[in-house]
């Protein structure tokens, strides 16, 4: 006996069906039968249960085709087969790929295309689902002929390759309806009792001919559809129409009594009356009864936070949390920001949906091991598997590691070496002492934590040749690892912070990585693979393994796209999203088989969806969306539609407007965030900040009663001055006493934000230890230092022969490298190179300063002058309290007696080519031999037991010169070529005498002057009153820029003086910064040259900077 039963929805179609169970179930009648679509079978034995009581189990159950699958391969044995998880279909359709892709016309490029796969396993479903097998595709190939008819014999050969590749071992989903038809009639399922089947709006072609099947085996079978009536309607109905006349044909050609009940819907709930009015254009009027409300909102943030206040709004009339939905067609579309503004109003939210496995931790462990160990241990690859928390590394830990490796640029044979890494932390530049030392053992110890897993797996895929051996040595990995502890671990921290459902994620991802590795094994077997053959057939095997999630409470407002939305009770339905673009939604884009294909197919009678019938499904689909809710129907619509342009309200919306007489308004985004706590406290934080409106000052008036201490702290917070720190903060990070060297005084000037980041939170940047500045500078300085000090005795550099000092300066550069480098061992070819051409250099730098210094009067009295000694270090107090002292070191200080006074020049080395500039002064840059000179000027008498005098200051070239010129030079133009690029830059003492002292003759080639007729002249000189000046302008600029520092200034405010010539050019912190021009207070500072004859006169004239 076969049974429809019709009606619209809530005409009661399935109460009834579930009160005939009940009552079946109470007088002892067993053989109830429930079938429902597979998503709504959880819900559907809720219902079921909470209608029939305790008794349900003993005379009904609740099936899904699926489900009734299981039943009768339970009862008859499944042969033997066990049934192939998503990861092992999807790892037999590459199986099947790599038999067949050489015979393929149209797919062949799907071998090593995981999307294209998954496309090819759908279609196989499709057509499975449809009821054909290889051979009908083949068939149906060759009718169609053409493009077509070649895509199809590539599904077909694809058909038969897969199912080759399941195998008799196991059974195929695409196959399990198809073989439970074949089955059934051994099966005693269906020849008594009663079948009910609700919730359907069609079926598949394999799903109709089991219903015929069992609608002729005894069992009688009652099949509710939701439907108008049977001969013509609404379109809404379309698809369940041609149903009911199916299964009615089907029935009376099989000889089985048939008869339609048609249940009349009586509700007059507004929500009723929109879904039975939505596709036909009546004039009738009705009352909404207040309990169907119409936005348009600015933006999807904006429908969405008028969900959240909605969502308040209602339960603070009475319901609960769960008698609330949203609906949303393309859920994915919105979710993020769903989810984002009920966290932000605190309303508790759960969206159903299955996590993709391969974000989360776990695969790309498993994918960077083998990448790191496949791939030579490249450092992005093996931090990539150490940084997934998975590898028994911290992050703290995983930072010390990979900083080193950086430093040094570790490789494979440093982590195959069975010796202990040798190296500085801090690179060339270090200095051993017993804390590095430390930080080494330290380093040692993680790394071979760290490497010891990844060592096991190279060693044991390089021995395994089949899929089940490369299966065992990823089990060993994940031993070694200790990985089901660490996961059930991390599940349980999540937990205790209150981040259930990534806990639930974690505590399944176990089960996943197992299944996978058990199919793979089971499945491939004794297959003859590589590793990496092997881990990309896992990795796309676990990448078929989706992590479900499940609400953490059962009172939660619920969000999903419609199709999720059925057989809930719901008294209030938001539905967000409703504009032309949306609802009903576009045709489903991508698939095997365009449009024009699947109506081709139809008319050669291949039982694929074509033509009209996803737009009815999609109509119906909306209808039951519409009709759940039993007390309001919100409905939102976005201003503007994905392209940016005006969007215009779904059918939906605006048949609601008219049968209800309802205008659609525009959501005021400002008042509902009156709703929550914190949307509303930032709307008191824009009266705070003295720019709000009435309705922020309402807000703050709120606060002020009922959080008036949340509300001073955002008082407080608003009267913060950006970019400024607090005195207590910039006291905590920079001391009492600013304590300044040059270099940092350099740094302030040139960028406040870059000071901070080096001096205040001591940020490091990160820096290959390659040997070059200021490496190269630091072996300069010492060569230099040990040699002068050696020949101090004979005259310093001046005094000694070239000989000796070639064999000092080849012995100081012996001892550097095995003091300071740790010798060669270790170190590349490149290296050695490198290091003897810089000996090589330095051989020449030094015997130029002695030829310097050799004609000259002024000789070396200082060398690494430290300016922090007591006496020494100059200190000022500052205006606003405290005071600052500087320090630093002076490369050399040399001095000349003359008329009793000791005439002092400052020297600094410089291996790259800085200049010095009297503009770079005024703005406070390039301060730092001033600050010693003048400093010494103050304090030298002490040190040197007799009064000083500044003589000046330079910058000296440490640096070999290479010459680029076309043709060949002599040998005295090359000399003269090469001493213009070793003159000196820097300002010196107009005085005759004093500049004949530092270097005697007319034509001078070091100093940056020149004579004409017996008088000096040029931008570098200065008279002692000019140099009174300037020193006043250095302490001056020093003071400000002390202040600034001491207010807690940490404003980005690089200086720029050209395009090639700024602080944010090189800058180390350029990522942490971000600087972009006029965004908040990010402003250069533009530093305009200031020429020499500009600079005296502003300092002369007490002019400021122009």
């Amino acid at each position: 006996m076969l049974r429809l039963i019709t009606g619209r929805a809530g005409a009661g179609k399935t109460a009834l069906v579930m009160d005939e169970i009940r009552r079946a179930a109470l007088s002892g009648e067993g053989g109830r039968v429930l079938l429902v679509p597979e998503q709504y079978s959880h819900e559907a034995e809720r219902e079921l249960a909470r209608v029939a009581g305790p008794r349900l189990p003993l005379y009904a159950e609740v099936l899904s085709f699926t489900g009734l699958a299981r039943k009768v391969e339970a009862e008859l044995g499944a042969a033997g087969r066990k049934a192939l998880e998503p990861g092992g279909r999807l790892l037999c359709m590459a199986l099947a790929l790599d038999g067949v892709y050489s015979r393929l016309r149209v797919y062949a490029g799907a071998r090593r295309s995981p999307e294209l796969q998954l496309e090819l396993l759908r279609a196989v479903d499709e057509l499975s689902a449809a009821g054909l097998d290889e051979a009908a595709v083949a068939e149906a190939a060759r009718m169609a002929g053409g493009a077509l008819g070649q895509k199809l014999e590539d599904l077909s050969l694809v058909m038969g390759a897969f199912l080759a590749a399941v195998g008799p071992e196991h059974t195929d989903a695409s196959e399990r309806l198809s073989r439970l038809l074949s089955r059934l009639p051994e099966s005693a399922f269906g020849r008594e009792g009663h079948i009910y089947i609700d919730g359907f709006t069609d079926f598949t072609g394999v799903e109709m001919k089991l219903l015929c099947e069992l609608m002729s085996r005894g069992a009688d079978m009652t099949v509710c559809l939701t439907l108008d009536a049977l001969d013509e309607g609404s379109e809404v109905f379309e698809l369940s129409r041609r149903t009911a006349r199916r299964l009615l044909r089907e029935a009376r050609e099989r000889g089985v009594p048939s008869r339609v009940e048609t249940l009349e819907a009586r509700s007059e709930r507004s929500a009723d009356i929109l879904a039975e009015h939505m596709l036909s254009y009546t004039e009738q009027h009705f009352d909404s009864d207040n309990s169907v409300f119409l936005y348009t909102a600015e933006s999807v943030p904006a429908e969405c936070e008028l969900a959240a206040a909605r969502a308040i709004e209602l339960a603070r009339s009475g319901c609960r949390w769960r008698d609330i939905a949203v609906a949303v067609r393309s859920f994915e579309d919105y979710r993020a920001q769903l989810e984002a503004a009920f966290a932000y109003y605190g309303v508790p939210l759960f969206t159903a949906r299955q996590t993709d496995i391969t974000q989360k931790p776990l695969p790309a462990l498993i994918s960077s091991a083998y990448e790191a160990v496949l791939g030579g241990w490249e450092q992005a690859e093996v931090f990539a598997y150490l940084r997934t928390g998975l590898a028994g590394l911290d992050a703290a830990e995983c930072d010390e590691l990979e900083n080193y490796c950086f430093t040094w640029n570790i490789r494979a044979s440093h982590w195959l070496s069975e010796r202990d890494w040798h190296m500085h932390p801090d690179g060339w530049s270090g200095r051993w002492d017993e804390e590095s030392k430390a930080r080494l053992a330290r380093i040692n110890m993680l790394r071979r934590r760290a490497a010891a897993p990844l060592l096991a797996l190279e060693r044991a895929s390089r021995e395994a040749h089949t899929a089940s051996e490369h299966a065992e040595a990823l089990a060993a990995l994940f031993e070694d690892l200790d990985l089901a502890e660490r996961l059930a671990s991390r599940a349980d921290e999540l937990e205790r912070t209150g981040r259930l459902q990534a806990a639930d994620e974690y505590a399944r991802l176990w089960d996943a990585a197992v299944s996978a590795l058990e199919q793979c094994a089971a499945i491939l077997g004794d297959m003859e693979l590589d590793a990496a053959g092997f881990s990309r057939l896992y990795l796309l095997t676990l990448s078929q393994y989706a992590v479900g999630v499940i609400p953490v409470s059962l009172d939660m407002v619920t969000a999903g796209d419609f199709d999720r939305m059925r057989r809930r009770h719901i008294k209030h339905l938001i539905i967000l999203g409703a504009s032309d673009e949306r609802l009903p939604g576009p045709a489903a884009e991508g698939g095997v088989f365009s449009s024009e294909e699947r109506r081709a197919l139809a008319e050669l009678g291949v039982p694929l969806d074509a033509g009209d019938a996803e737009l009815w499904r999609e109509f119906s689909l909306i209808y039951n969306c519409v009709c759940l809710p039993s007390e309001t129907l919100t409905i939102v619509s976005p201003a503007y539609g994905s392209d940016g342009a005006a969007a215009r309200p779904s059918f939906v919306m605006s048949r609601a407007a008219r049968l209800f007489g309802l205008e659609i308004r525009r959501a005021d985004s400002r008042m509902f965030r009156t709703m929550a706590a914190r949307p509303a406290l930032e709307l008191a934080a824009e009266a705070a900040g003295g720019r709000g409106d009435a309705l922020s000052k309402a807000a703050e008036a709120y606060f002020e009663k009922a959080a008036p201490e949340q509300l001073r702290r955002l008082r407080a917070a608003s009267k913060a001055r950006p970019r400024l720190l607090s005195p207590g903060t910039a006291h905590s990070l920079y001391g009492e006493e600013l304590r300044l060297s040059p270099s940092r005084v350099e740094k302030f000037a040139s960028c406040r934000f870059a000071y901070f980041l080096s001096y205040g939170l001591r940020a490091k940047p990160r820096r290959p230890a390659e040997f070059k500045a200021p490496e190269t500078g630091t072996f300069i300085h010492y060569i230099l230092q040990h040699v002068a000090e050696d020949t101090a005795a004979e005259g310093g550099l001046a005094g000694a022969e070239s000989e000796r000092l070639a064999a000092l300066t080849e012995e100081y550069a012996r001892r550097y490298l095995a003091e300071e480098l740790g010798g060669l061992e270790g170190k590349s070819a490149r290296f050695a190179y490198l290091y003897s051409r810089l000996c090589e250099s330095v051989q020449r730098i030094v015997e130029d300063m002695a030829e310097e210094l050799r004609q000259s009067e002024f000789k070396p009295l200082s060398f690494e002058l430290d300016f922090s000694r007591p006496g020494l270090s100059p200190t000022a107090e500052l205006p606003s309290g405290g005071s600052v002292r500087l320090g630093g070191i002076a490369d050399r200080v040399d001095g000349w007696v003359h008329g009793g006074r000791l005439y002092l020049r400052v020297v600094d080395y410089k291996t790259g080519r800085k200049s010095f500039s009297l503009s770079d002064v005024m703005y406070g840059l390039g301060m730092q031999m001033l600050l010693y000179l003048f400093a010494l000027d103050r304090s030298g008498e002490r040190l040197y037991g007799m009064e000083t005098a500044p003589a000046g200051v330079l910058y000296v070239p440490a640096r070999d010169v290479l010459l680029s010129e076309e043709g060949d030079l002599p040998d005295e133009e090359i000399e003269r070529k090469r001493r213009d690029k070793l003159r000196r830059s820097g300002l010196v003492l107009d005085e005759p005498e004093v500049l004949h002292a530092m270097e005697a003759g007319e034509s001078p080639v070091r100093l940056p002057v020149k004579w004409k007729e017996g008088v000096p002249t040029g931008d570098s000189l200065a008279s002692a009153e000019r140099l009174g000046l300037l020193g006043r302008r250095v302490e001056e600029n020093l003071r400000a820029l002390a202040s600034q520092l001491r207010s807690g200034s940490i404003t980005a405010d690089p200086c720029y003086k050209g395009a090639q010539d700024n602080a944010c050019l090189w800058c180390d912190y350029a990522e942490a910064c971000r600087f972009t021009e006029g965004e908040g207070s990010d402003r250069r500072r533009y530093l305009p040259k200031l020429s020499a004859t500009r600079v005296w006169d502003m300092l002369e004239g007490g002019a400021e900077n122009g």
